[in-house]
C-alpha cells in the first residue's frame, strides 16, 4: 500500500542521511527494530523493509537477534560535504517550513493535546504506548497527531521531516523527554512544546551557521534550491484524479458549461500537459461519476447529473472521499491562521479582487466554489510557499467533495444556503475586518466537516482504521 511505501521510505531516509551525514559510523549499531518501532510508532514489518533496503544498499549489515550494524564507511571530509550539499539546496524551504509551522500546527498541535488528555483520562490516565516516557521529541509529535485518525495529516508530517531530516535529534538525546502524565498538565504540555520547539530551532541555527561557513568550498553558491513538495499517495495513478479535479472546479466555474462538450482529446492533452491516455483515463473517471458523458464519434459532454448512493461502494470513490474528509479537517484546523496571516499581508486590489469574486457567488449557493475562491486566494497569495503548496494540495482534494454534494442532491437534500454567510464574509472584507474574515471561514468549515462526517459516519478515517484491523 501507498502508506506503508511512503512510512518505508521514512525509515530509510532517515537512518541513511544519518549514515552519509556521520551520525551514525562505521561498526555502530542502530536501535534494534522493537526500539525504532517504538520511537516512530510503526509496525515491525514496515521497520523491518527499510532496513533490508539499506542492507542491500551496502548502508548497514543485518545479524538475526541482534541490531543492525553499520558498515559504511566514510571520511570526515565526505560527512561534511554530504551535510552542507543537503542542507545548502534546502536553505531557503527548511526557513520557509519553520515558518509555516507556526501557522499550520500551533491550532492542530493544540486540539491534539486535548484529544490526547482526553484520552489518557478515559483510561484514567494510562497511556497507549509501551513506556512511560518518550526519548525523542518526534514521539511526542507523533503521539499528538495520531489522535485524528487522518492518514493525510500525518503524511503532511511524515514528508516535512523527511525533508529537513536533520532535524531528528542526536541518538541518545534526553533534553526533549516528555513523561505521560506531564501531558495531563495543561501548563506542562506548552511549556513542553516551546522546549521541543526550541530545541529544534537550535538545530536549525547550527545548520545554518554550518553552511554559511563552507558552502563555498563546494561551489553550491549557483545551484538552484529544492523546494518542499506535498505528494498526495492514492491508491490509484495520482495524475488522472489531479486533472478529473481541475475539470471539475473548471465546470462548476462555467469555464465548461452544462451542455457544451469538453474540448477534443489531443487538445485537453495540449492544454494540461499531460499524455492522450492520462486524458482517457480521466474521462473515464469524470463520466463514471455522470459529470460527463462520452458518445462516440461526437465527444464528451458536460452533464453534472445526481450521483446514486449506491456509487459508495466503489473502492476509488470512497478513496476520494476519504481524502476530501481529510482534506476538509486539516482544512478546519488551520484555515484561521492561515487565511488571517494572508489577508493581512495582501495588497488592497487583491483585497478587492477577493471580495469581487466572493460576490459572484450570490446566487451559485456551491459550498465548493465557495470554498475554492479562498484556496485560490491563500495558494497564490501566501507569503510563504510551503501554505501555497500545501493549500494548492488541499484544494485538489476539497474538489472532490463534489461527489458529495450530487450525493446529497441525488436524495433531494440540500447541504448549506449561503447567501447569509456570503453576506457576511463581503461585510467583513469591505470593512477590512481580517480577524472577523478569518472567524466566519473557521466557523464555515468546521460544520461543513461536521455535516460530512454526519451523513457518511462510516467513512470517519478512525471507524475506518478499525475496521481495517478487524480485516
Amino acid at each position: 500500500m501507498e502508506k506503508n511505501n511512503e512510512l518505508n521510505e521514512l525509515i530509510y531516509e532517515y537512518y541513511k542521511s544519518r549514515i552519509l551525514f556521520g551520525i551514525y559510523r562505521y561498526g555502530e549499531q542502530l536501535k534494534s527494530v522493537p526500539q525504532i518501532c517504538s520511537s516512530f510508532r510503526l509496525a515491525r514489518n514496515t521497520v523491518q523493509i527499510a532496513l533490508n533496503r539499506l542492507e542491500e544498499e551496502g548502508y548497514i549489515k543485518t545479524e538475526k537477534r541482534k541490531a543492525a550494524r553499520v558498515i559504511y564507511q566514510g571520511s570526515e571530509e565526505l560527512f561534511r560535504e554530504n551535510v552542507v550539499r543537503y542542507f545548502a539546496l534546502r536553505r531557503e524551504g527548511i526557513l520557509d517550513i519553520q515558518l509555516s509551522s507556526n501557522l499550520l500546527f500551533s491550532s492542530i498541535w493544540e486540539k491534539g493535546m486535548q484529544n490526547l488528555r482526553l484520552g489518557m483520562q478515559n483510561r484514567n490516565g494510562e497511556a497507549d504506548t509501551a513506556g512511560k516516557a518518550a526519548y525523542e521529541p518526534i514521539r511526542l509529535y507523533i503521539d499528538v497527531l495520531n489522535t485524528f485518525h487522518n492518514d493525510l495529516m500525518l503524511g503532511l508530517f511524515w514528508q516535512s521531516m523527511r525533508y529537513i531530516s536533520y532535524f531528528y535529534p542526536p541518538r541518545d538525546d534526553r533534553k526533549a523527554n516528555y513523561a505521560v502524565e506531564d501531558l495531563l498538565s495543561v501548563e506542562k504540555a506548552k511549556r513542553l512544546k516551546q522546549e521541543t520547539d526550541a530545541y529544534y530551532l537550535n538545530i536549525y541555527l547550527g545548520i545554518v551557521d554550518f553552511i554559511e561557513t563552507n558552502h563555498e568550498t563546494y561551489h553550491l553558491e549557483h545551484e538552484s534550491q529544492i523546494p518542499f513538495t506535498w505528494t498526495i499517495y492514492r491508491k490509484r495513478p495520482q495524475m488522472r484524479y489531479t486533472l478529473a479535479s481541475t475539470v471539475i472546479r473548471e465546470i462548476l466555474w462555467e469555464v465548461y458549461p452544462v451542455g457544451s462538450y469538453l474540448p477534443s482529446l489531443p487538445k485537453m492533452a495540449e492544454r494540461y500537459q499531460v499524455s492522450l491516455i492520462t486524458v482517457r483515463r480521466t474521462l473515464e473517471v469524470l463520466n463514471s461519476l455522470g459529470i460527463t458523458k462520452t458518445y462516440m464519434g461526437v465527444g464528451t459532454k458536460v452533464c453534472l447529473e445526481s450521483i446514486d448512493m449506491d456509487i459508495m461502494g466503489r473502492s476509488e470513490i470512497r478513496e476520494n472521499l476519504r481524502l476530501h474528509g481529510e482534506a476538509m479537517q486539516i482544512l478546519a484546523l488551520t484555515v484561521h491562521d492561515v487565511t488571517l496571516h494572508t489577508l493581512e499581508a495582501a495588497k488592497k486590489e487583491r483585497k478587492e479582487e477577493l471580495l469581487q469574486t466572493i460576490r459572484m457567488l450570490r446566487d451559485k449557493n456551491n459550498s465548493i466554489l465557495c470554498i475554492d475562491i479562498l484556496m485560490d486566494f491563500i495558494s497564490s497569495e501566501c507569503s510563504l510557499a510551503t501554505i501555497r503548496e500545501i493549500y494548492g494540495k488541499l484544494r485538489e482534494l476539497i474538489a472532490w467533495g463534489y461527489i458529495f454534494s450530487a450525493v446529497i442532491a441525488g436524495t433531494g437534500q440540500t447541504e448549506v444556503h449561503l447567501h447569509e454567510f456570503i453576506c457576511q464574509l463581503e461585510n467583513a472584507l469591505q470593512a477590512d475586518n481580517s480577524g472577523v474574515f478569518a472567524d466566519l471561514w473557521q466557523s464555515f468549515i468546521e460544520e461543513r466537516v461536521n455535516f460530512f462526517y454526519k451523513k457518511f459516519p462510516l467513512w470517519n478515517t478512525s471507524r475506518d482504521a478499525v475496521d481495517e484491523e478487524k480485516r
